[in-house]
């Protein structure tokens, strides 16, 4: 990210993290992606298969990240700083809690393919609406068998973003979705290092042999 933005956070704990929704309207090929936050899944239970083709709905925010630090991934963003996260688990339970309405969350490596869609068989079986007591109730149970499912589709990325080998974490929260939210979380900096890669570099250059 650009240096102001690694400044605020060092010296306040600002942060801003954008949505599925912020990303898919982002015009820019690196920073956006029009297939952010949607979902298509084959899901094969005992009972039979579940056809999923939605758009996520719940208010939820993404941060991405990268495993491999470059000269040319910082050619595509244009920018030499940043921060490097030293323990992703802490960092997220840190920003968790700063997140209006948090319900949960997940984070992990994102993988690549051309084909994004999900495929899975899996031995639980979805309850049939008559061993509930209402249609709503059902309903409910189902939404939520249809979102834990599916949610790999949130880690699968188009072969195209190969090269920023991501890894991202996810908040969802109940409300209504943002294009970002603004949090204030300095506890979360005890996790985290500033880079400056030219600064890296010219500290390496000035290095005194051995």
């Amino acid at each position: 990210m650009e240096k102001q933005y690694v400044d605020e956070f060092f010296e306040h704990g600002k942060l801003r993290i954008p949505s599925f929704r912020r990303f898919r309207n982002n015009p820019d090929e690196e920073f956006g992606d029009p297939f952010e936050g949607r979902v298509s899944a084959q899901i094969t239970t005992p009972t039979g298969s579940h056809a999923i083709s939605a758009i996520n709905g719940q208010e939820a925010y993404v941060l991405c990240a990268t495993t491999v630090e470059s000269r040319s991934l910082e050619a595509k963003f244009r920018t030499e700083y940043g921060f490097r996260i030293t323990n992703s688990l802490g960092f997220a339970n840190c920003i968790s809690s700063h997140i209006a309405g948090f319900v949960g969350g997940f984070e992990g490596l994102c993988s690549y393919r051309d084909d994004i869609s999900v495929k899975k068989f899996i031995d639980q079986s979805v309850a049939p609406p008559d061993t509930f007591s209402n249609p709503e109730e059902w309903s409910k149970e189902y939404e939520k068998f249809v979102g834990v499912q599916s949610r790999d589709a949130f880690l699968i990325k188009r072969s195209r973003y190969s090269h920023q080998a991501e890894y991202r974490f996810i908040w969802f929260s109940q409300g209504i979705e943002k294009d970002y939210i603004d949090i204030t979380c300095p506890e979360a900096r005890q996790y985290c290092q500033p880079i400056n890669s030219s600064k890296s570099m010219q500290l390496t250059a000035n290095a005194p042999a051995d």
